[in-house]
């Protein structure tokens, strides 16, 4: 009986793809430069997902007249339009379940965003539980996250993997706990850190089926 620990964004959905045709369409309603829309991404990476933190940057950058409140549901709905599981992950987590494993998503952001993505795009009727680090106050790579997670699924978390596309936040936190993982690369070479993945993988499914092949 093994446990799956799986990140949400850039792993099981492509949340960098939906934001980025999100904000495509907000610098064009507010006429800023197309140039802006990287900057941007990079900005919201730094706000960990929270949607109000980025919102009160695009507020400020842009002067709106808007509430950030307003402005991070527009956000929060823009992004949940654009997202999708690909069949090939939804096989995957299906034969992870077929196999007899407990599967637990790990993501770090926002209680309500996180889990309006993992119900709409129907992964929370493929794995066990999920745990969302604003839920429990513990962000990866804090250990303890996956301690939790590894009890919501009441799985020894010594047989865990983890996979996710974060070096320093999936991976280390992978490390931290003491627990095997799987790096999505996309395209990326390894950054100069102290600790490596077990492997990687060029997508969710690829990484889940290289997984499971190990028993």
């Amino acid at each position: 009986m093994s446990l799956l620990l799986v990140d949400l964004d850039d792993t099981l959905i492509d949340r960098t793809a939906a934001v980025r045709a999100w904000l495509e369409g907000f610098i064009g309603d507010v006429g800023a430069p197309i140039s802006d829309v990287d900057y941007l991404l990079d900005i919201d990476a730094g706000a960990r997902g929270l949607a109000v933190e980025f919102a009160r940057t695009l507020q400020e950058r842009y002067g709106l007249g808007r509430p950030i409140e307003d402005i991070a549901e527009d956000i929060r709905a823009g992004v949940l339009d654009g997202i999708e599981l690909t069949p090939a992950d939804r096989q995957a987590l299906e034969a992870v379940r077929a196999a007899g494993w407990s599967t637990v998503v790990v993501t770090n952001g926002g209680v309500a965003s996180q889990e309006r993505k993992i119900r709409s795009s129907g992964i929370d009727q493929l794995v066990d539980g999920w745990i969302v680090s604003a839920a429990v106050d513990v962000w990866k790579p804090d250990p303890l996250i996956f301690e939790l997670a590894a009890k919501r699924a009441g799985r020894p978390l010594a047989d865990a993997w983890m996979i996710g596309d974060n070096p320093e936040a999936d991976i280390a936190g992978a490390h931290n706990a003491g627990i095997s993982s799987v790096w999505l690369h996309h395209g990326r070479p390894w950054p100069d850190l102290p600790y490596r993945p077990t492997r990687s993988a060029d997508s969710c499914a690829d990484a889940i089926r290289s997984v499971l092949a190990d028993g």
